[in-house]
């Protein structure tokens, strides 16, 4: 049976390659106190590494939902306060048109009746053109200039308003693939000429006339235009807190998904220190033990060469 011979340069070599694995623990634990992580580079922990970059790049798109989400809020918000307030003028106006319907008042009470909502008239207007940060609410993609423009006359009252926004819905990513329509077009909202549906300027306008001209069966129509006018701002009015409400809850959900994320990344990548300084001072233990053995195996003037 042969013999390997352990020569002085073998015993340095493995003396050597020991110390060093030990030093290279002691540094790493070192990092992990100093960083906090316990996977400081993907060589670290290759598959904790992939884990935790997954779930850092799911956190940034969430992220860019959560500001898509921010940045549509007051626009949603200014345009339900439009709304509302659109809502609120058809009401008055609908009372107005009532009472100047009736045959117990004369031409001059109407006059004054038409004077109030021509008034009305002009709020709408103002309602119309609308602006949040900057934009206008009802244009469409067309959100520079103002959506509705008034004709007057020569006393500078209003006698036809035009749209010059557009129909186009603008949309915002609230998830992967997931786009929600964020805006009320005017032509939606003030100015649709489909089956069941009125353009509220032209019927303020009329109403205003039609009580000046003393007109009562033109002002039943009117009636009649105002209820669907108001169930037609209503319409718009829930189409919009619908959209808040999935925001809302869309806005819930990819927090509470980052802060799940955020927790994996931690499970992956965080160490225990408590764990981390015990297992530094057992290393550091370790290394001195072993200079000391190899104190002893090796001779004195190596050690001093190599200190």
């Amino acid at each position: 049976m042969g013999s390997v011979r352990i020569t002085q340069q073998l015993l340095v070599s493995r003396v050597l390659n020991n110390l060093n694995d030990q030093q290279r623990r002691i540094l790493a634990l070192q990092d992990q106190l100093s960083t906090g992580q316990r996977v400081n580079q993907p060589s670290d922990d290759p598959l904790a590494a992939r884990r935790a970059i997954a779930a850092q790049a799911e956190i940034a798109k969430n992220e860019q939902y959560l500001t898509n989400i921010s940045n549509a809020g007051p626009g949603l918000t200014e345009t339900e306060t439009a709304l509302l307030t659109v809502v609120d003028i058809l009401q008055r106006a609908n009372e107005l048109a009532l009472q100047g319907a009736s045959g117990a008042i004369d031409s001059e009470q109407r006059d004054q009746i038409a004077t109030e909502i021509n008034q009305l008239l002009e709020s709408m207007l103002v309602q119309g053109n609308q602006t949040a940060n900057g934009r206008y609410l009802f244009g469409g993609s067309r959100t520079l200039d103002a959506p509705f423009v008034a004709t007057r006359d020569g006393s500078g009252e209003i006698t036809a308003v035009a749209y010059e926004g557009n129909d186009t819905k603008v949309s915002i990513e609230i998830s992967e693939g997931v786009r929600v329509e964020v805006n009320e077009t005017g032509e939606d909202v003030f100015t649709q000429t489909i089956s069941g549906t009125v353009d509220i300027f032209q019927t303020l306008i009329d109403s205003r006339d039609n009580l000046r001209a003393d007109d009562l069966d033109a002002l039943q129509t009117r009636l009649a235009e105002l209820d669907l006018a108001q169930d037609q701002v209503l319409v718009a009015v829930s189409r919009v807190g619908a959209v808040q409400n999935r925001l809302d809850d869309t806005e819930a959900n990819l927090s509470t998904i980052s802060v799940q994320l955020e927790q994996v990344i931690s499970d992956n990548i965080d160490a225990d220190l408590a764990e981390v300084i015990v297992e530094l001072n057992a290393q550091s233990n370790a290394f001195q033990a072993s200079l000391s053995a190899a104190a002893r195996v090796i001779q004195p003037s190596l050690l001093q060469f190599l200190a």
